[in-house]
């Protein structure tokens, strides 16, 4: 019975309710123990004295609680056996029904074995089967990469049209007829990429995705310039199947056919070059360009002949027209083409250059000669006109600096000695342009060639260098006849003159006498003579042409010479009113009159315009100080006054022109002709305006006092000046 019992405590010792009734057995035990013994004993000494009574009592105590004990402790036993005899049924009950539980699950995975076995028979017929269609696939693939039709697939949806149907696949041979990138149109819908199809074809084509019936029809596409042969079926449903074939050689050939004959007679006949076949060395045919250009009649009188009856004898090089003929042909019977430059007759006898373009043909088992005869006299001058302006100068009409360095190489030889080389330059050229614009300019340098011309010799060589700069190239003449030269065209330019300026050429010679000298040294040496001479000459006749420019300016506008002049009288006594030196004061006079010099440059228009100046014409304007400054800075003398004249328009505060000068950055005798200037431009009468009363002037020039003009300037002119030369 214990070892039963051991074994079925055994079976539930790791129960969590097993172990918590063995907990529960022994607290109930240590309970009960610890009570009876701790409240006995008590209650026994406190009742009880006798010591034997008590001993007595200690041991009936003892036997009831063994047998309270076991009393307990087996019905607790009992209970706990319940529990496990409940529990072990309860697991019979659990095993039997796992065992039940077991049996099926076999027989399912019996049933499972067989059917992978089945699966996997079926698994390896299906990777059999995809193994044959991969392969059939490649096969397909690579029939359709490599045929040489075009192919393309679209696909779409039930409710698209064909415009909505997209392009999902294309072989190579499409992107070759087509020019249509593959990567570049897959994926896109069909009006992307065929948006320029006839209507008609797409009708065509929507009606094969309809029914499934397929479709032909042939186009010819602008950008690959093919004919093409279309075909379209559907292998499946919402799908279309273009296969493109190119038909361009068939579809040229049947045109050929057609028109050939009569565009090569078209071409032939009414081309603008004259066209004649040769064949032995005859002419065999010909268009009616040929026969005007030999003034034939007809093309029977050129039919037959030798193209020598049309050539002269010899070409402009020298050589014979014959043997140069001879070898044309045989170079364009070897290579198949030749193009040369030939020299034949008019009808009216005169020679005309042809560039003539042969090709070999083959006709009637012969070798034919094509040849193509174009008209080349106006290339020709223009070659000419071209090499011409290459060595002469185009405004003058001279030899230019090119030419000049070839031919001094080229003249440099013995038998020209002495070889003289002058050089020419013209005084005040850069004053003029200032003064009177290029234009004027242009001219200047036109007469002076003109005056050389007529000067030199006929065997002298005239060119130019650059704009001021000539030179003259001399043989067999010595220092003494050029020098005779020299002063005739001195005299000759007495009588010319551009704008009222009389011309005038500075010159500077040398001569070379032996092989041994340098000629470039010659030049150098004639260079620095006529540098020489033009330091002495400038000056003079820049001061004339600075009067001439006044005079010229006063023609243009005679209120500026009166104005000129009472700007000056004015800044006199502006000088003597500052107590100025007397050389200071005939300065300041200089630069009164000068002051608007500059206006020379000016458009007549502009400066006698009646109403208010717009923008432009003010800025035209604003530019005469500036201009004003460049023509006396020409003169060394007038070079100081130039400063001045160049400040005049500047105010005190710094707003004038052109510097934005202010205070005392302003030179004195600027500051008086700003104030001298404004006054008399105010009291006189001027095409823009009438003149205004002394004392409106007056009030004026005190406004500006502090913002245009010098507080000095106007106190000393108001007090000392203004009241004087009118009264």
């Amino acid at each position: 019975m214990l070892k039963q019992l051991r074994r079925k405590l055994d079976t539930l010792k790791h129960d969590k309710n097993y172990k918590r009734e063995c907990l529960k057995i022994c607290f109930i035990y240590l309970f009960i123990g610890f009570i009876w013994i701790y409240f006995s004993d008590h209650i026994i000494n406190f009742v009880f004295d006798d010591h034997k009574t008590i001993l007595k009592l200690h041991t009936y105590k003892g036997l009831f609680y063994v047998f309270l004990t076991a009393v307990v402790l087996y019905y607790l036993i009992s209970g706990l056996l319940k529990q496990v005899e409940s529990t072990e049924k309860k697991l019979n009950e659990s095993y039997d029904e796992l065992s039940a539980a077991n049996e099926e699950l076999q027989a399912y995975v019996q049933q499972l074995t067989a059917s992978e076995e089945e699966l996997r028979s079926q698994y390896d017929q299906i990777v059999e089967f995809d193994k044959m269609l991969s392969l059939s696939e490649e096969k397909y693939k690579g029939l359709i990469t490599q045929m040489q039709l075009g192919l393309a697939l679209y696909e779409g949806k039930k409710e698209d049209d064909i415009y909505h149907y997209k392009l999902v696949e294309t072989n190579y041979s499409h992107e070759v007829l087509t020019g249509l990138k593959q990567d570049e149109i897959l994926g896109k819908y069909f009006y992307e990429v065929l948006g320029n199809l006839e209507p008609e074809h797409v009708e065509q084509l929507m009606h094969t995705i309809l029914t499934g019936e397929s479709t032909r029809y042939e186009r010819f596409q602008n950008n690959t310039n093919y004919y093409y042969e279309i075909i379209a079926y559907r292998p499946k449903e919402f799908q279309l199947a273009v296969i493109v074939n190119d038909i361009t050689k068939r579809k040229l050939a049947e045109e050929q056919t057609k028109i050939s004959e009569n565009n090569f007679r078209n071409l032939f006949e009414y081309s603008p070059d004259s066209i004649f076949l040769l064949s032995d060395d005859k002419i065999i045919n010909c268009n009616s360009a040929v026969v005007h250009m030999f003034g034939a009649k007809s093309r029977d009188e050129i039919i037959g002949k030798s193209p020598m009856e049309f050539t002269p004898n010899r070409q402009p090089d020298g050589a014979l027209s014959m043997d140069r003929l001879n070898g044309y042909l045989d170079e364009c019977l070897k290579n198949g083409k030749n193009r040369f430059e030939w020299w034949n007759y008019r009808g009216d006898g005169s020679l005309m250059p042809n560039d003539i373009m042969m090709t070999m043909i083959k006709a009637y088992d012969k070798n034919i000669i094509y040849a193509v005869c174009r008209d080349i006299s106006d290339r020709k001058q223009m070659e000419e006109r071209l090499h011409y302006l290459s060595y002469h100068d185009q405004l003058t009409d001279l030899y230019n600096r090119r030419f000049f360095e070839d031919e001094l190489l080229r003249m440099d030889i013995e038998e020209n000695y002495p070889l003289t080389l002058t050089m020419a330059d013209i005084n005040g050229l850069k004053l003029v342009n200032d003064s009177f614009g290029h234009i004027v300019g242009d001219k200047y340098i036109q007469k002076v060639s003109k005056v050389l011309k007529e000067g030199f010799r006929q065997e002298d060589i005239l060119c130019r260098l650059a704009g001021d700069e000539f030179i003259i190239i001399s043989p067999n003449t010595q220092e003494e006849e050029i020098k005779d030269i020299i002063i005739h065209i001195k005299e000759l330019s007495k009588n010319e003159e551009v704008n009222s300026v009389n011309i005038s050429i500075s010159f500077g010679y040398c001569t070379k006498n032996k092989q041994e000298e340098s000629i470039q040294e010659v030049l150098k040496k004639a260079e620095d003579y006529m540098y020489k001479k033009k330091l002495l000459e400038s000056p003079s006749m820049r001061g004339k042409t600075i009067y001439t420019i006044m005079a010229a300016l006063h023609e243009k506008n005679p209120r500026e010479e009166e104005h000129s002049h009472r700007v000056s009288q004015l800044c006199e006594r502006m000088g003597k009113a500052m107590n100025l030196p007397d050389d200071e004061v005939r300065e300041l006079k200089t630069v009164g009159l000068l002051h608007d010099i500059g206006k020379v440059a000016i458009e007549e228009g502009i400066l006698n315009k009646n109403g208010k100046l717009n923008d432009e014409e003010w800025e035209e304007i604003k530019k005469h100080p500036e201009i004003g400054y460049r023509i006396l800075s020409t003169v060394n003398e007038l070079s100081e006054m130039a400063e001045y004249v160049l400040a005049h328009h500047e105010r005190w505060d710094g707003s004038g022109y052109p510097k934005g000068l202010k205070g005392e950055e302003i030179p004195i005798q600027s500051r008086i002709i700003a104030v001298v200037d404004a006054y008399d431009a105010m009291i006189s009468e001027r095409s823009y305006h009438k003149a205004k009363s002394k004392e409106y002037a007056i009030n004026e020039l005190k406004s500006g006092v502090g913002s245009q003009f010098s507080e000095e300037c106007v106190n000393l002119f108001i007090e000392k000046v203004a009241g004087e030369i009118y009264d």
